[in-house]
C-alpha cells in the first residue's frame, strides 16, 4: 500500500509493525466491554494502518514503548511514554494506548498530526515534534 503524497498532515496514515499490530488488536478487542468507544476507535485506527513487517519500522514511529513528544494545538507540549493500559503510572509520565489521546498519537512520525475526541467530545488535535523509541536504541 502506497502513500499519497496528497494526504494532509491530520490525514496522516498510521504505520504498526506486525507484532505490534497483532498485540494492539487483542488488547483493543479485550477492552470492548470496558471502555467500547475507545477501544472501537483502537481498532479503527488499526484497520487504517499500513502494517509493515517485524524490523522494518521507522526509528521515527510513535509505537507501544515510544517516549513521545507533542504539542496539542500548539499551546502545550509534553512529553509521555505509550504504554500498555497495565503499565501506567500515577506521575501521568506514561499514557495507555487505549486513552484517546494514546490512540491518536500511535503510528504518527514528527511533524504529523493526529485528532482525539475527549471524553467530553471536544475535538483535539495534536502534532508530534520529536520521538525515541528504546527499540533501536
Amino acid at each position: 500500500m502506497m502513500m499519497s503524497n496528497s494526504l494532509q498532515p491530520s490525514q496522516a496514515v498510521p504505520v504498526v509493525e506486525a507484532s505490534d499490530y497483532s498485540a494492539l488488536v487483542d488488547v483493543a478487542y479485550e477492552a470492548l466491554v470496558k471502555d467500547f468507544d475507545v477501544a472501537t476507535e483502537l481498532i479503527d485506527r488499526l484497520e487504517r494502518s499500513i502494517v509493515v513487517p517485524n524490523g522494518q519500522l521507522g526509528r521515527d514511529v510513535v509505537r507501544l514503548g515510544s517516549t513521545v513528544t507533542y504539542d496539542v494545538e500548539g499551546a502545550c507540549r509534553r512529553t509521555i511514554t505509550l504504554v500498555y493500559p497495565a503499565k501506567l503510572d500515577a506521575e501521568g509520565a506514561r499514557i495507555s494506548v487505549l486513552a484517546p489521546i494514546g490512540v491518536a498519537l500511535l503510528g504518527l512520525r514528527p511533524g504529523q498530526r493526529g485528532q482525539w475526541f475527549a471524553r467530553d467530545g471536544q475535538a483535539n488535535e495534536l502534532t508530534v515534534i520529536h520521538v525515541i523509541n528504546e527499540h533501536n536504541a
